[in-house]
Order: structure tokens, then C-alpha cells, then sequence
């Protein structure tokens, strides 16, 4: 710097530049981090008993990071527990379940709480059994998943299909004693 020169000086102009370029860059890199802090918002709400503000927190995290699955997750369990004796809001949730599935193509835990609604709630084998191969495909150490996919298999008709997955069951964990009977059970060994 010469003599008289004197340093840059940040205009106003350059302070509103600067301000939309950090806004941009932190909604873009921490997004995922707003989506589940959205999300567990919701679960405080749906602690202290209030499903309809807990609802909006979940719907808000999904909509800001479709891609981060807790939204997906607590909102499908909302509708799945807080049924409010509407059997409709079993549909929403094997919806909100299937949508997250779709949305999360890399978490297991979707496709299974999809899978165990349409066999517990819903009465959809075919659906089940199709919800519960996508999670053992996910997460094929998940035991529960497998186990639920027998319970799927058999009721869709499928019996050694069924048997094959209670064997994993038992691969996964020898103790797993429902496996064990079921294989009784039907005729496996």
C-alpha cells in the first residue's frame, strides 16, 4: 500500500451480498440438521400429548429435507399410535411410510413400519411381504424385519418362503424363541 491509500471498506451493498451468500450456503449445508431438529421438535409436542402441534413440526421437517428420515418416520407413527380410533389414519400412515421409503432410499426403517402396518393394521399381505423384502434388502441384519416377513410371507401364503426367513432369524439370533416356535410350527426345522 502506498501512502494515502486506504483499505477497502466493506460498502452496504456488500454487506447485503455477504449476508445472502452465508443465508444460501447455511440453508444449503445445514438443512438435514434443521430437518431433524424440526422433527424432534415434534416429538416434545407428541410427549406432552399434543399430536396436532407434533403433526405440524413432522410435516415441517419433511419439508425442509425430504431427504432426512425422522420427519417421515414420526409423522407415519403419529398417525399409526395417535389413530384416534379412525382406521383411515392407518392409511395415512402406510401413505406417509411408503412416501418416505420412496423419499430415504437408503433407511430400512421406512419400509419396515410400512410393512408392519399393512400386516397388523391394514390386512395387506401382498403389501407387507413386498414392504418387508425392501427392509431385510436394506438391512438384512434387522431380526424383527425378518421375523415380520415371515409373519407376512405365511399369511400371503408363501410357506417356505416364510420358513427361509425364520431360519435367518435364528441365523441372526439362535435365542429368538418366536422364531423358533414358528418354525415348529409350520414344519420347518
Amino acid at each position: 500500500m502506498t501512502a494515502g491509500t486506504r483499505p477497502y471498506v466493506i460498502k452496504t451493498s456488500d454487506r447485503w451480498i455477504i449476508l445472502v451468500i452465508v443465508l444460501v450456503g447455511g440453508w444449503i449445508l445445514f438443512r438435514p440438521i434443521f430437518a431433524v431438529v424440526a422433527a424432534y421438535r415434534g416429538v416434545t409436542f407428541e410427549a406432552s400429548l399434543i399430536p396436532d402441534t407434533a403433526e405440524h413440526y413432522y410435516k415441517k421437517a419433511i419439508a425442509i429435507d425430504p431427504a432426512v428420515p425422522d420427519g417421515w418416520i414420526h409423522l407415519g407413527e403419529l398417525y399409526y399410535f395417535w389413530n384416534r380410533g379412525q382406521a383411515g389414519r392407518f392409511e395415512q400412515a402406510a401413505a406417509t411410510f411408503a412416501a418416505g421409503a420412496r423419499e430415504c432410499p437408503t433407511n430400512a426403517k421406512l419400509p419396515f413400519d410400512l410393512g408392519r402396518t399393512y400386516l397388523l393394521k391394514l390386512h395387506d399381505y401382498a403389501k407387507a411381504e413386498d414392504a418387508l423384502r425392501e427392509s431385510v434388502r436394506r438391512d438384512p441384519k434387522n431380526e424383527f424385519a425378518w421375523d415380520y416377513l415371515a409373519y407376512a410371507a405365511i399369511k400371503a401364503g408363501h410357506r417356505q418362503f416364510a420358513l427361509t426367513c425364520w431360519r435367518e432369524v435364528l441365523k441372526l439370533n439362535p435365542n429368538h424363541e418366536s422364531a423358533r416356535k414358528a418354525l415348529a410350527q409350520f414344519g420347518g426345522s
